[in-house]
């Protein structure tokens, strides 16, 4: 098995480990972000996530979708 050193001298690997480490860090900031939009603008995607906010008629508006938030979740996709 390859010593650590060997590992780290490795470009390939090295560039992995980088890139795989950006995604993870864009993926985990852009999804509390989308998780912000939601709560501040109170516009949820199911019936299950606005149980705590509203009861009733006036809980099916909260299901809708926002410019603000669509733009968020778009951004988790692209490059």
């Amino acid at each position: 098995m390859a010593n650590l050193k060997q590992l780290m001298d490795n470009e390939v690997l090295m560039a992995f480990a980088s890139y795989a480490t950006i995604i993870l860090t864009k993926m985990m900031f852009m999804s509390s972000a989308t998780a912000f939009q939601r709560l501040t603008n109170k516009v949820f995607a199911n019936p299950e996530d606005y149980a705590s906010f509203a009861k009733g008629e006036n809980a099916k508006k909260l299901v809708r979708s926002d410019e603000k938030v669509e733009r968020v979740r778009s951004q988790m996709a692209g490059p």
